[in-house]
């Protein structure tokens, strides 16, 4: 019983598999259900994203040297080393304890407050007490003058990584831009290929009716067997060409799929939209105008440029010699037990106050000026990529507009073009009924209507696929459907 489950199973499987195409579904889709089915699954999408997320993380690296550090720590000490004074202790040991916290403040200040409490258990003739607790507090404060004066270098860090994140984002978008791009001229691809196989389809039929004629004529004794011969070939040749149409639709169709990440292979697309469209001209200074607003690159370099004058300002400060202020505040207190010891902490006027500057000046400074000279030539590099930007987008904006109104008139042409060798073919017909015409005329004449039905179609396609390029061009393309922020 379990053998024959197990081999009407498999016999399942099997059947599936040879008749996948029979069983396959038929979805309709439109152009706004690519777009929104490659925002939601793309995986070029993804990764794009997540490129973003993981530049994101470098802020909270970039801060932390504000971060807030607890400090503690324990130990014992016995000592009982031997002397050369009879006077000094002969043993002594310590138990200390401290905390502490630390804090770096955006303005170039270090703070740090520690308290510390050591037990001290002496042997000592010199001492007026051996056993005793000592408990102290301190606060202490670095403020740099110099190099890093008032914190200058940690923000200057801190705003050069938002700017490094801006550019990320940009960055990202462009990406995601240009996988939607591909989505939807996958798309109109599939639309493409339909109406190649519906023109392929349709002049099958004709050439299946010109040798149905022919076959009667023949069997009539009005027709050589030339002509039948010829019309035959013909019919077959676009039974050919319906197979490869068939075939380009498939690995279109499948194209879409794998940028929708669809992994049903066995469904089956039919598009919803036409490729005729308003055709309509493209004025070239309006679109230079919306390419200026819009274009991440040129904003990339606009912020590798203002970041780079941050990083010329902190160079020029490094110029500067190290400056350190330092001041500190301490206050103790001593006593027989733990308690008393803190009290008298807060209640004496046992204190020690510090304050000092430090000094440390390089002579040369071959390092400082070194990086500040390259900073100066690294904006000038900039300035130079910013110019050529412009003169790209001018170039690219220019070519793009001229293949969009250029593909306007192809098609407003092949549409004419096409009327004419439908209307050439259909007089031609009648002529054949007249007995006024001949199979290799009707042949040709049905080749000439396929070749300019295909061409309409093409240039169709590549006008569709022209205004999504401009979008792109402009990167105006992902703001038509997506406004979520990264």
């Amino acid at each position: 019983m379990r053998n024959k489950i197990i081999f009407v199973f498999i016999f399942s499987l099997l059947l599936q598999s040879l008749f996948a195409d029979d069983i396959s579904s038929v979805k309709q889709i439109s152009i706004a259900d690519v777009t929104r089915l490659a925002l939601e699954n793309s995986l070029d999408i993804q990764i794009a994203r997540i490129d973003v997320y993981k530049e994101r993380t470098s802020l909270g690296k970039a801060k932390s040297i504000f971060d807030t550090f607890v400090n503690s720590g324990a130990s014992y000490k016995d000592d009982k080393k031997k002397s050369a004074t009879t006077l000094s202790r002969t043993k002594t040991a310590t138990n200390e304890y401290s905390l502490g916290v630390e804090k770096k403040l955006p303005t170039g200040s270090s703070l740090k407050i520690d308290t510390e409490h050591s037990l001290i258990d002496a042997n000592s003739s010199s001492s007026a007490i051996n056993n005793y607790n000592e408990s102290s507090f301190k606060f202490s404060l670095n403020q740099s003058l110099g190099k890093n004066f008032f914190g200058l270098t940690d923000r200057a860090g801190i705003k050069i990584t938002k700017i490094n994140i801006d550019n990320a984002e940009y960055s990202s978008l462009g990406e995601i831009e240009n996988a939607l791009y591909k989505s939807q001229a996958a798309y109109w691809n599939i639309v493409l290929k339909e109406e190649e196989l519906n023109i392929k389809s349709d002049m099958l039929k004709e050439a299946e009716k010109l040798y149905s004629v022919y076959k009667e004529n023949y069997e009539r004794g009005t027709a050589e067997k030339g002509d039948l011969f010829a019309v035959e070939a013909n019919m077959r040749a676009r039974k050919n060409e319906v197979l490869i149409a068939r075939l380009e639709k498939e690995i279109a169709k499948n194209n879409l799929l794998f940028l929708l990440n669809e992994e049903d292979t066995h469904i089956q697309l039919e598009p919803l939209d036409s490729l005729i469209t308003t055709l309509y001209c493209v004025d070239v200074y309006e679109t230079l105008r919306e390419a200026v607003l819009h274009r991440r690159d040129y904003k990339i370099i606009k912020n590798k440029i203002e970041s780079q004058n941050i990083d010329i300002k902190t160079k020029k400060n490094a110029l500067w010699p190290e400056i350190d202020l330092e001041a500190s505040f301490l206050k103790n207190g001593l006593a027989s037990n733990y308690q008393d010891s803190w009290n008298e902490t807060v209640d004496r006027n046992n204190y020690e106050f510090f304050t000092g500057i430090t000094f440390r000046i390089p002579l040369g400074n071959r390092s400082a000026k070194a990086d500040l000279e390259k900073a100066k030539l690294n904006k000038e590099q900039l300035l130079l990529f910013l110019k050529r930007t412009e003169r790209l987008i001018l170039k690219e904006i220019n070519n793009k507009v001229k293949e969009v109104n250029s593909l306007k008139n192809q098609v407003e042409l092949l549409t004419s073009i096409s009327e004419l060798q439908k209307n050439k073919l259909k007089e031609e017909m009648k002529h054949l009924g007249y007995g006024r015409s001949n199979s290799d005329t009707i042949i040709r004449y049905e080749e000439d209507l396929l070749q300019a039905s295909l061409n309409l179609a093409s240039s169709s396609f590549k006008y569709r696929v022209s205004l999504i390029d401009l979008d792109l061009a402009k990167n105006t393309l992902l703001d038509k459907y997506w406004k979520d922020a990264l």
